[in-house]
């Protein structure tokens, strides 16, 4: 992502602000469109330092991670009240119609979030495994001891990672046999079954939040 895309997205969001705060939205509807507004906020303050555009603070992603915990799972339901979607809502009927995907997809992103704060230490590159015994620790002599160069990002965009443009189906995550978000997995727990984020780098997970509020916006939200 260059920074032209990133300016860009940035003055996509700060109009979506303008527009939130002057379409007439109160209660409940006012409600989350401020939760769906600090999560977008999140994610466009952070990606930036997940690009390796500006540098890595660990404290910034945690507090971003505390942010979309706050707003996700049972907190983002209960804003969700059925009944008749007012004008100044962008949310769709499905919603509603399909309840249980969008609740699994509520509760995936608070298990993403958990999982941002549990790798945010590592920064940008997954931590080496421990040696196991003195013959592995042996042979991380020389040069297995050299730190290891930090991968190029994935090309994502605020776009893709926020729903307003398509998001790639098949991008791999790199997550040691954890399973993609898009999966047919019937729950939470089947899609992260054997995962452990705090071994995993902190561009990864929040990849995985980026696709899980993709999915959402593509299937129950109006708009851009």
């Amino acid at each position: 992502m260059n920074k032209a895309t990133i300016a860009g997205a940035i003055a996509l969001s700060t109009i979506g602000i303008a527009v939130v705060a002057h379409n007439g939205a109160t209660g409940v509807v006012l409600d989350r469109m401020n939760g769906m507004s600090a999560m977008r906020d999140v994610m466009r303050d952070l990606a930036p330092m997940m690009q390796g555009q500006v540098p890595y603070d660990v404290g910034t992603v945690q507090n971003g991670a505390a942010t979309l915990l706050e707003h996700s799972g049972a907190s983002m339901n209960r804003l969700f009240p059925e009944e008749p979607v007012p004008a100044a809502s962008y949310a769709r009927p499905a919603i509603w119609e399909d309840w249980g995907s969008f609740a699994q997809l509520s509760e995936e992103l608070k298990t993403y979030a958990t999982g941002l704060a549990s790798a945010a230490p590592n920064g940008l590159t997954a931590p080496a495994p421990a040696a196991t015994d003195m013959s592995e620790m042996a042979a991380m002599d020389g040069a297995a001891m050299q730190p290891a160069p930090v991968p190029e990002p994935e090309g994502f965009t605020i776009a893709e990672l926020m729903g307003v443009a398509p998001a790639v189906p098949s991008r791999s995550f790199a997550t040691d046999g954890a399973t993609n978000a898009s999966s047919q997995a019937t729950s939470v727990e089947d899609i992260i079954a054997g995962v452990d984020f705090s071994t995993m780098a902190a561009p990864s997970v929040f990849e995985m939040v980026g696709q899980t509020c993709a999915a959402c916006h593509a299937a129950y939200r109006n708009g851009s």
